[in-house]
């Protein structure tokens, strides 16, 4: 043992050896003047350099000799270098000098403030920068509130076709002063390094996002945790003015596996054996790379086409709803359609969104290579195309392409990428085998049934026109299945779309896309129980998280909180009244646009609850009778809590059709349903007091 006292002794003595940390006679933070700066060292006879630039600070950088005077915003790092001894421990302090003109800022959202220090934020280039945020005191922020965090984080744009929009999004991921990656809790969120600061800009109401993400999370979903902020972006290196002022963004959690957020096992390269192989994965739908083009105030210049197309590439198929709320189907000539939803008359109605622009580079036709995959069971060879295991996503067998995230391409073994598509692979398999209803051998062996119906819930009581096809991610734990999830990017819904019929409040999405668009769901609805559990989890959450009153209720709440920052919002950037591509209906004042949006999801949620049969209804009455009604088809009850519809869809052989008020016993569990045309709807369930 005596080897390792020695060895502890040399790593304290060699630590001991270590400079401290130069001390500054200024903490870091706000200042309305200029600031004369003071650094010293402990150590005697030592010497302190600094950098002004964010640079790291060694023995060729500026040796501190008189205080230094600030100007303008700066971020100060230093380290003490004293001869014959390694160099010492960093020290960074930012600190942000404000222009006159917003001395009097106040606001009633938190303020963060992002200083650059005179270099561009670019979108493939992360480079540091100074973070600030502020929370309210006495119900006001002003950029000399106490901070909340103040510290240092890399930045870099982010988005695809949004940058475009002049309002630009960010991504933002904390560090210490050793420029390493460090979890940090910033606006009251969990502890965390990876945050974005999103632009709502064609969204003028600014609020689609952040209430998406809110009715993900009140259904047990987790999607990103938000919260509204006011921003000022300094590149300039200059003091923070008026002219920094970026409007209102939503500060929000980042999609990432993390025990706050997808909270899945981490995978390390090290894990290329089962059952660590099986997870955690995140992985997605998403655009390829493409040149997106220059910037316009107006936003990207879509592809135009004609809105006439009402139909789709296949008809109901499976799908629970009521066939009489179909469109007829597409026959290849235009036919002209319209919508009960109003829109203003300088929308341009011709103007169809994708969000895909340019071009994908042409996959290679490279030769194949072989990885093994080992389980306790068996060994089970694994195709791998060359191409592949050094791109950022995969093929399955069914062609659809799918996105690494987590872990990024660059973290992935080939034996785990191999394992993830031959399990996609397999899933597909299952699923479009002659035994996919089969539970152990079909396709609910590979995924969560209802993590997939409610994200196909989500999508559609939203009408989001990217739902489906883009910034779709899906997540596998270790030995678990697939979830669909967690919700991103969600700006082109609550009707705010010019394409896909998305202004149009009656209709569904998904007849409107191929295959490939709406991977897997055509088959899946193709099982009647997959299709009636569809039926079931709306009829649950139609009763609590998509009742129109609380979704409603939710509208008027962040609206109101948004009320005094949207006005600097639109000033800063005055796009009321003006369309902006993929806008279809444009409000002269932000009023107009809330109203017409809660407009569009009342009557978007009244049209969805009509294309289900109605579920029935209990009346309690004398002598302990319970009297069923719906308003159109026959109902059907049981009394022993069993199910009135039998797998498959037909009636159960236990339930009676309603004919007349049902005596029932104390503890009895009433359970009935509608049937209508061949369809069921939602359960009652009552317990018989």
């Amino acid at each position: 043992m005596a080897w390792v006292v020695a060895m502890l002794l040399s790593i304290a003595a060699r630590a001991a050896d270590v400079p401290s940390a130069p001390e500054f006679s200024l903490p870091g933070g706000v200042f309305t003047n200029d600031v004369v700066l003071k650094l010293s060292a402990k150590e005697p006879g030592a010497v302190v350099h600094f950098t002004l630039d964010g640079s790291e600070p060694t023995a060729a950088s500026a040796r501190y000799s008189a205080p230094i005077s600030l100007t303008n915003s700066t971020m100060v790092r230093a380290r003490v270098v004293a001869q014959g001894k390694p160099p010492g421990a960093l020290a960074v302090q930012s600190f942000v000098l404000l222009d006159p003109d917003v001395t009097d800022f106040t606001s009633d959202l938190p303020v963060v403030v992002v200083s650059s220090f005179g270099r561009e934020i670019e979108k493939d280039d992360r480079i540091m920068a100074s973070l600030r945020t502020m929370v309210p005191a006495n119900g006001r922020t002003s950029l000399q509130t106490a901070a909340d965090f103040d510290g240092r984080a890399l930045i870099n744009l982010r988005g695809r076709a949004s940058l475009r929009y002049p309002k630009r999004s960010y991504t933002l991921k904390t560090v210490d002063a050793r420029d390493d990656m460090a979890k940090f809790q910033v606006l009251g969120l969990p502890k965390e390094s990876d945050w974005v600061l999103y632009a709502p800009y064609p969204d003028k109401t600014l609020l689609r996002d952040v209430l998406a993400y809110d009715l993900s999370n009140q259904i047990g979903r987790w999607a990103p945790r938000t919260r509204f902020v006011e921003l000022f972006l300094n590149e300039s290196g200059g003091r923070v003015s008026r002219r920094d002022y970026m409007g209102v963004y939503v500060f929000e959690e980042k999609v990432a596996r993390g025990k706050n957020r997808v909270n899945i096992a981490g995978l390390g390269p090290d894990e290329n054996a089962e059952p660590a192989l099986t997870g955690g994965y995140i992985f997605k739908k998403d655009h390829g790379d493409g040149d997106v083009g220059p910037m316009q105030i107006g936003g990207p210049a879509f592809q135009s086409s004609t809105m006439s197309k009402t139909g789709f590439p296949t008809g109901p198929g499976g799908f629970p709803g009521d066939p009489a709320g179909f469109q007829p189907a597409f026959s290849g000539r235009s036919t002209s359609s319209s919508s009960s939803s109003s829109r203003s008359s300088r929308s341009t109605r011709d103007m169809v969104v994708t969000n895909r622009l340019g071009f994908l580079t042409a996959r290679q036709s490279l030769p194949a290579s072989r990885s093994v995959v080992r389980s306790d069971d068996d060994e089970e060879i694994v195709e791998v195309f060359e191409d592949e295991k050094y791109f950022d996503y995969f093929r399955s067998t069914r062609t659809n392409k799918f996105y690494y995230v987590d872990p990024e391409p660059d973290e992935l073994t080939a034996v785990q990428r191999a394992w993830l598509k031959d399990y996609v692979n397999r899933c597909e398999t299952a699923l479009y085998g002659q035994n996919f209803r089969d539970p152990e051998k079909g396709y609910a062996a590979f995924i969560d049934v209802d993590a997939f119906i409610d994200y196909h819930l989500l999508i559609e009581v939203t009408k989001n026109v990217d739902g489906f096809r883009f910034s779709t991610f899906y997540h596998k734990d270790r030995g678990g299945k697939i979830r669909m999830g967690p919700l991103w990017d969600w700006n082109l819904s609550f009707g705010n779309c010019n394409g896909k019929q998305g202004f149009m409040a009656e209709g569904w999405l998904w007849p409107q896309l191929d295959d490939k668009e709406y991977s897997w769901f055509r088959r899946l609805f193709e099982d009647p129980d997959f299709g009636q559990r569809y039926v079931d989890r709306w009829s649950e959450w139609r009763a609590t998280t998509f009742s129109s009153s609380n979704i409603l209720g939710r509208i008027d709440r962040i609206a109101a909180e948004l009320s005094e920052a949207q006005a600097r919002n639109f000033e800063r950037w005055p796009i009321l009244g003006v369309t902006v591509s993929p806008n279809w209906f444009v409000g002269d004042t932000y009023a107009d646009e809330v109203k017409w949006m809660r407009d569009w999801t009342s009557n978007r949620l009244d049209w969805i609850e009509r294309q289900f049969p109605p579920v029935p209804r209990a009346e309690f009455r004398d002598a302990g009778k319970v009297g069923l009604s719906a308003s159109k088809g026959k109902v059907f009850y049981t009394l022993d809590g069993s199910d009135p519809r039998a797998p498959g869809g037909k009636v159960s052989a236990t339930a009676v059709e309603y004919t007349a008020p049902v005596a029932v016993k104390p503890g009895q569990k009433l359970r009935a349903r509608t049937s209508l045309d061949g369809r069921w709807s939602g359960p009652l369930v009552r317990r018989v007091p």
